[in-house]
């Protein structure tokens, strides 16, 4: 919960001051920029209050993604541990080749990832500063967030 500092405004000689409760609680979020040729991009999320994804819920996120979808789905995949290492998620992927192709980004590229341009909107634009009471307030406004963004799809298409 606490807010990721940014630059703010504040009237001259008086110092911004935010004040956060100290909290260590976090809101997970997975999140797919979605794209196909001559379509609107798409962007499908899911949070996880208080908690962490692990890779028991990757293959049920990515059946939610086939079904968002509609289609066969092209996964390119940043270097996450729990992604394509946990032996149920690289039984998953083996079982459903079908209708499911994974790419691995390396390591050292993360500016291949559309997905990072997404977190890094949402830290500097707005969840920038934002001192929530609770963790509710967080996971609303980072629903809200993400949820603005699904209907841009000029700025989907720059993150890409």
């Amino acid at each position: 919960m606490n807010p990721a500092l940014r630059t703010t405004w504040a009237p001259r000689g008086r110092t911004p001051v935010l004040t956060a409760p100290a909290s260590h609680q976090k809101t997970s979020i997975a999140g797919w920029c979605c794209y196909r040729p001559g379509r609107t991009p798409r962007l499908m999320f899911s949070l996880r209050p208080d908690g962490h994804f692990t890779a028991v819920d990757f293959p049920d996120l990515l059946r939610r993604l086939r079904r968002f979808l509609g289609t066969r789905v092209v996964l390119v995949w940043d270097n996450l541990t729990g992604h394509v290492r946990d032996l149920a998620v690289r039984a998953f992927l083996r079982e459903n080749a079908d209708w499911l192709t994974v790419y691995r980004l390396p390591g050292y590229a993360p500016e291949l990832n559309p997905a990072e341009g997404l977190w890094g909107e949402l830290k500097n634009g707005p969840l920038a500063n934002l001192t929530a009471r609770n963790l509710d307030e967080v996971t609303t406004a980072a629903r809200h967030a993400l949820r603005r963004v699904q209907y841009q799809p000029d700025l989907l298409n720059g993150f890409l």
